[in-house]
């Protein structure tokens, strides 16, 4: 089992905290245990790092988010340079009002997410904060790669102090061996359906196809079809690139496409971990425009484009937000928001939980270009029954 230390989760909280410090509010929710950082003091580390953060931001932001920044994460890797200091709500370039009446940056809680929401993160904290974007982007930290960790995470964290883990995630389906593993746990979060995406395949913009229906990717990734002349394009063998097992596009990959099969055991040099790298390998592969892969809309149209690729319709129907809506696009899928079960009904962590099922929640996931996935659906309805089985 993936094991995190303590004190990079008090760092990142640290930071989080700490960051928005300069840009609060003078009015407050209740504080809960969830979001109350001067209990963590049982790593004295961790300690030291919450009593430094009162110190003057502008000389310490720098090199505290490099320290706690995640290699892997392409919002932080950005900005890294920056300063980080937080503006004053009140001289802020954009205009600021707090996002939810009673709520402000003295309650901003820890949250974590998958690589395609950080943005969505980011935003988050920039209506929380007040600050302005690029500040959010280098103030919002994430502890790790992948999404199948995060669950394992969440869904393990009875062995971890609560104050040591995020109390609110947005995040994309787990993996089928930890849906398996952690059947029995589920019911201590309240899971709700936030927004949507799509799994979206790409060549190398010299490749002469245009689209592939769904059977004919099942195809390709069993090695029932291997050369491009099959399908309509060169004669060239196709090599096609996939993630590790537990990545959120290689989860949505084996629901939507593969689902009762296995695909067949990729090259060791087609097996990939990062999204981003699987990216620029398919974008770079020996230049013939043979390779394949996937990821997901979000972040291969807007987070990580390759000017080298193309997204390829799929059963004639090209991926788009308005497609990803209506489900019209055929391989679509939801992301999620989720907190603990036993959270209290007035901590700052529900009341933001409850915003972004809103429709002012909607505004502000539209406005970062995620699609919402929420029609009909009652905003203040909860269940706690896995949604995943």
């Amino acid at each position: 089992m993936r094991k995190m230390t303590m004190l990079a989760l008090v760092v990142a909280m640290t930071l989080a905290l700490a960051g928005c410090a300069k840009g609060s509010q003078t009015t407050t929710l209740p504080q809960t245990e969830a979001n109350q950082t001067e209990t963590v003091s049982t790593v004295d580390e961790g300690q030291d790092a919450i009593q430094n953060s009162s110190a003057e931001a502008d000389a310490s932001d720098e090199s505290t988010s490099e320290e706690a920044s995640n290699p892997g994460s392409d919002i932080t890797d950005q900005t890294s340079e920056d300063s980080g200091s937080v503006t004053d709500p009140s001289s802020a370039d954009t205009d600021w009002t707090p996002l939810i009446e009673g709520y402000d940056a003295s309650n901003y809680p820890f949250i974590d997410g998958s690589t395609a929401n950080h943005p969505l993160l980011a935003a988050i904290y920039e209506r929380l904060c007040g600050v302005d974007r690029e500040t959010a982007e280098t103030m919002v930290t994430f502890n790790i790669n992948s999404t199948g960790s995060i669950w394992e995470q969440m869904l393990s964290s009875k062995t971890l102090p609560y104050n040591y883990l995020p109390a609110l995630y947005v995040v994309y389906e787990p993996p089928e061996d930890i849906k398996a593993s952690y059947a029995d746990d589920f019911s201590g979060y309240e899971i709700d359906p936030l927004g949507r995406d799509g799994l979206v395949f790409m060549v190398n913009k010299e490749n002469p196809v245009e689209s592939l229906t769904v059977e004919q990717l099942h195809d390709i990734y069993t090695g029932k079809i291997t050369n491009w002349k099959e399908v309509g394009g060169n004669d060239e063998e196709i090599m096609p690139f996939q993630r590790n097992e537990d990545s959120g596009s290689q989860t949505l990959f084996m629901k939507l496409l593969m689902k009762q099969d296995q695909p067949m055991e990729p090259q060791r040099n087609l097996l990939v971990g990062g999204m981003g790298d699987l990216i620029d390998n398919v974008a770079a592969y020996d230049g013939s425009g043979s390779a394949i892969g996937f990821s997901v809309y979000y972040y291969a149209n807007l987070m990580h484009a390759n000017p080298s690729l193309k997204l390829i319709a799929v059963n004639g129907i090209e991926p788009s937000n308005e497609s990803i809506e209506s489900a019209e696009y055929p391989l679509t899928n939801d992301f999620y928001v989720t907190i603990r079960t036993a959270e209290p009904e007035d901590s700052p962590v529900r009341a933001l939980r409850d915003w972004l099922l809103t429709d002012e929640g909607k505004e502000l996931l539209e406005k970062e270009n995620y699609v919402w996935a929420r029609q009909g659906l009652p905003a203040q309805t909860h269940g706690t029954d896995n949604p995943f089985q």
